[in-house]
């Protein structure tokens, strides 16, 4: 029922109580003038006109309370429905406030990173945090829930399964083949479905690609991608009132893990969905070297071309130096070390040796790559 029916019906009732009061008056005094005639002397007759009026007037405040009664409901109708707008008006104001801090928030996590990626739909990604917030509806907290399997529920409990993930993934003692691989589709379900990022800016070489959409994350500076991540997802979780992960557990920045990424994406796999950026010239060339410098022990199990190792061990543990490959003077540098020590220690081998071949090939491969 609509509040002015609600009004038009108390304005009715008013009125009719104020009839009846009124109809009763004229009966009780009209029926008793026409009983008793004219008026009288006796104290009798006046006291029976007293009782009279004392009925009449019981049934006037009567009517008076009831009406009294119907207005104050209807003040106290009014009143709510006052203070109902008001709630909602706060409601409303403290949702769009609530909403705006968060968004502005993320764009400080993004002015942090220098720009490097852009949160793809704040909206939804604040709409997927608080799913039951709305105009009407604004809570500040959000509590991690998990299914009778331990699977997680919402974005908070995925966020702390994610991280868990990636401890495990990290902190393994044995890296064998296709591990590189588990571990890039770990790190694409957080970098999808927990961050909601895209990286901003030319692609870099190392940067992974699935499906051909590129990610911000990059097989040589892998310890960049978890840092976001583990910051994006903290400032989540204070943001709900849930306490934060601890980053120091993940040991991104691991030469293991890069060299089990490096050997699954510089070699085929089974599922070459996901693939790494190496538009450099010879980049592919210099990390076979590597892979191969890095086997190639004495008895003592001392490298055999230490310089040739540790110098591209360097270049491959950084984004930034990787794709400083791209000048040749940088290129013809590293290409010249590695040359000079190869060169000086085939002089030294005998032809029977058992790493004459494998140290030859690599010698080729320099060459080739200083006579491009």
């Amino acid at each position: 029922m609509s509040f002015d029916k609600k009004e038009g019906r108390l304005q009715t009732a008013w009125v009719w109580i104020g009839f009846v009061v009124f109809i009763t008056g004229v009966i009780l005094f009209t029926t008793y003038g026409m009983s008793l005639g004219p008026i009288s002397g006796e104290h009798t007759a006046w006291g029976s006109f007293g009782s009279l009026l004392a009925g009449f007037f019981t049934i006037a405040a009567t009517g008076a309370t009831i009406a009294t009664l119907l207005f104050l409901a209807k003040q106290n109708k009014d009143m709510q429905k006052v203070n109902q707008a008001q709630l909602d008006s706060m409601t409303f104001e403290r949702y769009i406030n609530h909403r705006k801090l968060f968004i502005e928030q993320l764009k400080d996590l993004e002015i942090a990173h220098k720009n490097a990626f852009n949160f793809c739909d704040p909206n939804l990604l604040y709409k997927t945090i608080f799913p039951e917030n709305g105009p009407h509806k604004c809570e500040f907290s959000v509590e991690s829930k998990f299914d009778a399997n331990g699977d997680y529920e919402n974005l908070i409990s995925e966020i702390y399964f994610r991280f868990e993930e990636l401890v495990e993934r990290f902190n393994v003692s044995q890296f064998n083949k296709g591990y590189g691989d588990l571990l890039a589709r770990c790190l694409i379900n957080f970098h999808d479905r927990v961050l909601m990022i895209e990286p901003v800016g030319a692609k870099r070489n190392g940067d992974i690609e699935f499906n051909s959409v590129p990610y911000f994350i990059n097989i040589f500076s892998i310890e960049e991608f978890v840092r976001a991540a583990v910051k994006i997802s903290n400032h989540i979780l204070r943001f709900t009132n849930n306490n934060e992960v601890d980053g120091s557990r993940i040991f991104a920045n691991s030469k293991f893990v890069r060299h089990a990424m490096m050997d699954d994406y510089f070699r085929p796999v089974d599922n070459q969905r996901i693939e790494i950026v190496t538009s450099i010239f010879g980049i592919k060339a210099l990390e076979s070297i590597h892979r191969q410098a890095f086997r190639m022990r004495d008895s003592e199990n001392e490298f055999l071309l230490p310089v040739t190792f540790r110098t591209l061990n360097n270049i491959f543990s950084s984004a930034d130096l990787v794709n400083g490959l791209a000048d040749d003077e940088i290129l013809n540098e590293v290409v010249e070390d590695c040359i000079e020590e190869v060169g000086d220690y085939l002089q030294q081998m005998k032809v029977d040796s058992p790493n004459f071949s494998m140290v030859n090939k690599i010698s080729d491969k320099l060459i080739a790559l200083r006579n491009r």
